[in-house]
Protein backbone atom coordinates (compact mmCIF):
# COMPACT_ATOMS: atom_id res chain seq x y z
CA UNK A 1 0.00 0.00 0.00
CA UNK A 2 1.36 3.35 -1.02
CA UNK A 3 1.05 6.17 1.49
CA UNK A 4 1.35 9.69 0.15
CA UNK A 5 2.56 12.68 2.00
CA UNK A 6 -0.06 15.34 2.74
CA UNK A 7 0.13 17.95 0.01
CA UNK A 8 -1.88 20.94 -1.09
CA UNK A 9 -3.54 18.75 -3.73
CA UNK A 10 -4.99 16.38 -1.12
CA UNK A 11 -6.80 19.16 0.72
CA UNK A 12 -9.32 21.14 -1.34
CA UNK A 13 -9.76 23.71 1.44
CA UNK A 14 -6.07 24.57 1.54
CA UNK A 15 -4.90 28.06 0.53
CA UNK A 16 -3.28 26.70 -2.62
CA UNK A 17 -6.46 24.93 -3.69
CA UNK A 18 -8.52 28.00 -2.84
CA UNK A 19 -6.24 30.08 -5.03
CA UNK A 20 -6.42 27.53 -7.85
CA UNK A 21 -10.22 27.23 -7.78
CA UNK A 22 -10.98 30.88 -6.99
CA UNK A 23 -12.60 32.86 -9.81
CA UNK A 24 -10.44 35.37 -11.61
CA UNK A 25 -10.54 38.90 -10.22
CA UNK A 26 -12.86 40.31 -12.94
CA UNK A 27 -15.34 37.46 -12.43
CA UNK A 28 -15.17 37.86 -8.67
CA UNK A 29 -15.76 41.59 -9.03
CA UNK A 30 -18.73 40.94 -11.33
CA UNK A 31 -20.14 38.29 -8.97
CA UNK A 32 -19.82 40.66 -5.99
CA UNK A 33 -21.54 43.41 -7.95
CA UNK A 34 -24.36 41.07 -8.97
CA UNK A 35 -24.97 39.98 -5.36
CA UNK A 36 -25.06 43.62 -4.31
CA UNK A 37 -27.32 44.95 -7.07
CA UNK A 38 -29.70 42.24 -8.32
CA UNK A 39 -31.56 41.67 -5.04
CA UNK A 40 -32.40 45.38 -4.85
CA UNK A 41 -33.49 45.53 -8.50
CA UNK A 42 -35.62 42.44 -8.01
CA UNK A 43 -37.09 43.78 -4.78
CA UNK A 44 -37.99 47.04 -6.53
CA UNK A 45 -39.65 45.15 -9.36
CA UNK A 46 -41.66 42.89 -7.03
CA UNK A 47 -42.57 45.80 -4.77
CA UNK A 48 -43.66 47.92 -7.70
CA UNK A 49 -45.88 45.21 -9.09
CA UNK A 50 -47.23 43.75 -5.86
CA UNK A 51 -47.66 46.91 -3.81
CA UNK A 52 -48.36 49.56 -6.44
CA UNK A 53 -49.48 48.15 -9.80
CA UNK A 54 -51.83 45.38 -8.64
CA UNK A 55 -53.99 47.47 -6.29
CA UNK A 56 -54.22 50.31 -8.83
CA UNK A 57 -55.18 47.90 -11.62
CA UNK A 58 -58.24 46.71 -9.71
CA UNK A 59 -59.30 50.28 -8.80
CA UNK A 60 -59.04 51.87 -12.25
CA UNK A 61 -62.58 52.56 -13.50
CA UNK A 62 -62.15 51.78 -17.24
CA UNK A 63 -60.68 48.34 -16.48
CA UNK A 64 -63.25 45.69 -15.60
CA UNK A 65 -62.55 43.16 -12.89
CA UNK A 66 -62.24 40.45 -15.57
CA UNK A 67 -59.83 42.57 -17.57
CA UNK A 68 -57.77 43.34 -14.48
CA UNK A 69 -57.57 39.64 -13.65
CA UNK A 70 -56.37 38.73 -17.15
CA UNK A 71 -53.90 41.62 -17.13
CA UNK A 72 -52.57 40.22 -13.85
CA UNK A 73 -52.04 36.82 -15.45
CA UNK A 74 -50.06 38.41 -18.29
CA UNK A 75 -47.98 40.49 -15.88
CA UNK A 76 -47.14 37.54 -13.64
CA UNK A 77 -46.13 35.41 -16.63
CA UNK A 78 -43.76 38.17 -17.75
CA UNK A 79 -42.50 38.55 -14.19
CA UNK A 80 -41.73 34.82 -14.10
CA UNK A 81 -39.20 35.20 -16.93
CA UNK A 82 -37.52 38.20 -15.34
CA UNK A 83 -37.36 36.44 -11.97
CA UNK A 84 -35.85 33.36 -13.58
CA UNK A 85 -33.11 35.50 -15.16
CA UNK A 86 -32.40 37.26 -11.85
CA UNK A 87 -32.36 33.93 -10.02
CA UNK A 88 -29.89 32.36 -12.47
CA UNK A 89 -27.58 35.38 -12.20
CA UNK A 90 -27.72 35.32 -8.40
CA UNK A 91 -27.14 31.57 -8.22
CA UNK A 92 -24.16 31.84 -10.56
CA UNK A 93 -22.69 34.73 -8.55
CA UNK A 94 -22.93 33.03 -5.15
CA UNK A 95 -21.52 29.77 -6.56
CA UNK A 96 -18.57 31.69 -8.01
CA UNK A 97 -18.04 33.45 -4.69
CA UNK A 98 -18.48 30.22 -2.70
CA UNK A 99 -20.68 31.94 -0.16
CA UNK A 100 -22.43 29.03 1.56
CA UNK A 101 -24.81 31.14 3.62
CA UNK A 102 -25.84 33.08 0.55
CA UNK A 103 -26.16 29.83 -1.42
CA UNK A 104 -28.68 28.61 1.14
CA UNK A 105 -30.62 31.89 1.03
CA UNK A 106 -30.65 31.98 -2.80
CA UNK A 107 -31.74 28.33 -2.82
CA UNK A 108 -34.63 29.21 -0.51
CA UNK A 109 -35.51 32.08 -2.81
CA UNK A 110 -35.44 29.70 -5.77
CA UNK A 111 -37.82 27.36 -3.95
CA UNK A 112 -40.23 30.20 -3.24
CA UNK A 113 -40.14 31.37 -6.86
CA UNK A 114 -40.66 27.81 -8.09
CA UNK A 115 -43.70 27.30 -5.83
CA UNK A 116 -45.13 30.67 -6.83
CA UNK A 117 -44.86 30.07 -10.54
CA UNK A 118 -45.61 26.33 -10.56
CA UNK A 119 -48.51 26.30 -8.10
CA UNK A 120 -49.89 29.69 -7.05
CA UNK A 121 -49.87 31.57 -10.37
CA UNK A 122 -51.59 28.68 -12.24
CA UNK A 123 -54.36 28.61 -9.59
CA UNK A 124 -54.78 32.37 -9.94
CA UNK A 125 -54.87 31.98 -13.73
CA UNK A 126 -57.66 29.39 -13.42
CA UNK A 127 -59.65 31.80 -11.25
CA UNK A 128 -59.12 34.60 -13.79
CA UNK A 129 -60.32 32.38 -16.64
CA UNK A 130 -63.42 31.41 -14.65
CA UNK A 131 -64.20 35.11 -14.20
CA UNK A 132 -63.88 35.61 -17.96
CA UNK A 133 -66.38 32.81 -18.53
CA UNK A 134 -68.82 34.54 -16.21
CA UNK A 135 -68.40 32.03 -13.40
CA UNK A 136 -67.89 33.42 -9.94
CA UNK A 137 -65.33 31.11 -8.28
CA UNK A 138 -65.80 30.16 -4.66
CA UNK A 139 -63.74 32.06 -2.10
CA UNK A 140 -60.23 30.68 -1.87
CA UNK A 141 -57.09 31.14 0.18
CA UNK A 142 -54.93 31.28 -2.95
CA UNK A 143 -54.62 35.07 -2.77
CA UNK A 144 -53.55 34.86 0.87
CA UNK A 145 -50.89 32.32 -0.06
CA UNK A 146 -49.77 34.54 -2.93
CA UNK A 147 -49.34 37.46 -0.52
CA UNK A 148 -47.45 35.28 1.99
CA UNK A 149 -45.05 34.07 -0.69
CA UNK A 150 -44.56 37.59 -2.07
CA UNK A 151 -43.82 38.91 1.44
CA UNK A 152 -41.35 36.07 2.08
CA UNK A 153 -39.68 36.72 -1.26
CA UNK A 154 -39.38 40.43 -0.50
CA UNK A 155 -37.90 39.72 2.94
CA UNK A 156 -35.36 37.30 1.47
CA UNK A 157 -34.44 39.77 -1.28
CA UNK A 158 -33.87 42.53 1.30
CA UNK A 159 -31.67 40.15 3.33
CA UNK A 160 -29.70 39.14 0.24
CA UNK A 161 -29.37 42.78 -0.77
CA UNK A 162 -27.94 43.74 2.61
CA UNK A 163 -25.54 40.78 2.66
CA UNK A 164 -24.46 41.38 -0.92
CA UNK A 165 -24.00 45.09 -0.43
CA UNK A 166 -21.95 44.51 2.71
CA UNK A 167 -19.64 42.22 0.69
CA UNK A 168 -19.29 44.88 -2.01
CA UNK A 169 -18.37 47.51 0.60
CA UNK A 170 -15.87 45.20 2.36
CA UNK A 171 -14.11 44.53 -0.93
Amino acid sequence: MLVTEPTEQNYPDSPMAQKFFAPDAPFRHLALTLTGVIPWLWLGLVGGISLIETPIRFRTPPITRDGAAMLGVAIFHALAYVELCFLILLMTAVVLLRQRSMMFIVGTLGLIVAIEHAVIVPFLEIRARLLLEGIQPEPSSVHVWAMVFEAAKMLILATLGMLGWRKVIQR
